[in-house]
């Protein structure tokens, strides 16, 4: 048996042993199929029951399986215009690839075919002769942790300004990261336009100091009032003075970018800075007003950054976009793409909690891997060897 019969094997048995029931109104979505290394080979499928769709789960044990966030007449029909479109759902996704996290300098890595020179990381092309490489990408606790930060962050922003935290359904993504999806009414009928004036306001794009919360044309260098703004302008603002008030002088410069002397007269005088802050004052650093404007700029751009999400923007904007259904197979990991309850998120352990298959033990060569965590046990590194693993 290959490689390739073994992995079907293994899904048709999870799938023989595991009823999949987690997509509502089932006969009016879209699916698709993917296979070894190509997420979607065929799309415009369509299940009248959640029962036709077990059936060919278990039958035919496709590596990955997506569904629309969209809801069609005619889910089948091609090309697209023609199957109906009857409103979609919100989708928010977060990847642990796309956070620019440490950890990935150390557990990914590339591999150049054409010259054989390797390295650490993240690249395009080769170091040594230029050609493109190929990427291995990893993941551990700490991106997982990561991304559930953003999927809590933006939880409440949703909750809580936008007001849109209704019908929710969170899953593990079976790889890197959590999707989150809205299924109220309310949501339905919202355009591609809509959808990116949502996202804009999530990640912050177009978020500027002069346009959202300073005003430095005038002498006294202006901000608005904490108390008296709402939303991602609140927020920012109180990421400043957390920001002010915790940060040693190092810090203030290389993100204030200003000298060093100058950072320490910030540190030293933070709680008075704060407290103009909060009457809408920007205080004067010692020097020009220019220092002073570029401090203040500085400031303002890593709050907005620390604030803004780092979400995937096509997923949300694009109506007629495919997702991973929820509680299947993930065909890169083997992971369960696992709905995960509101009310056990924070406690969730992707890599403990989404393992899908037992204990029993199998002999594997490995060209190359890292440390890595599954179950309770911790594995690797491994490079050009057999290891015998679960």
């Amino acid at each position: 048996m290959n490689e390739a019969e073994f992995l079907r094997e293994k899904f048709r048995e999870y799938y023989s042993k595991h009823a999949v029931n987690s997509v509502p109104s089932i006969e009016a979505r879209e699916f698709g199929i993917g296979d070894f290394k190509k997420k979607i080979v065929k799309r415009h499928m369509h299940f009248a029951s959640v029962s036709e769709l077990n059936e060919f789960l278990r039958k035919e044990a496709p590596l990955y399986i997506s569904y629309s966030a969209a809801y069609y007449k005619e889910p089948e029909a091609r090309p697209m215009e023609n199957k109906g479109f009857l409103g979609s759902d919100l989708v928010y996704e977060f990847d642990a690839d796309d956070l620019g996290l440490d950890c990935k300098e150390e557990h990914d890595f590339w591999y150049c075919k054409r010259c054989g020179n390797s390295g650490k990381g993240s690249v395009k092309n080769c170091s040594n002769c230029g050609s493109a490489v190929e990427q291995y990408q990893f993941v551990c606790e700490k991106c997982l942790d990561a991304t559930k930060k953003q999927m809590l962050k933006l939880i409440k922003v949703l909750d809580e300004e936008l007001g849109i935290f209704e019908q929710v359904s969170i899953n593990f993504s079976g790889n890197a990261g959590y999707h989150l999806h809205i299924r109220s009414e309310k949501v339905r009928p919202l355009s591609s336009a809509a959808r990116l004036e949502l996202v804009d306001y999530l990640t912050l794009a177009g978020f500027t100091a002069e346009a959202s919360i300073a005003d430095f044309s005038e002498k006294m260098l202006k901000c608005a009032k904490p108390q008296a703004v709402k939303g991602a302008k609140a927020r920012v603002l109180n990421r400043m003075m957390e920001f002010i008030s915790n940060a040693s002088p190092d810090e203030l410069a290389a993100f204030g970018g200003i000298r060093l002397s100058k950072a320490r007269y910030v540190h030293e005088n933070r709680a008075k800075i704060i407290e103009k802050m909060k009457q809408g004052i920007l205080d004067y650093l010692p020097g020009s007003k220019a220092i002073s404007v570029k401090f203040w700029q500085n400031l303002i751009e890593h709050a907005k950054n620390c604030e803004a999400l780092k979400l995937d923007r096509q997923t949300s904007i694009d109506i007629h976009k495919i997702v991973r259904v929820p509680d299947t197979l993930h065909g890169s990991t083997g992971l369960i793409a696992k709905t995960v309850p509101l009310e056990h998120f924070k406690e969730f352990m992707p890599l403990e909690h989404a393992v899908a298959f037992g204990s029993r033990q199998i002999k594997v060569f490995i060209n190359k891997a890292p440390k890595f965590k599954l179950g309770a046990e911790r594995f690797g590194p491994y490079e050009n060897e057999q290891a015998v693993l679960p």
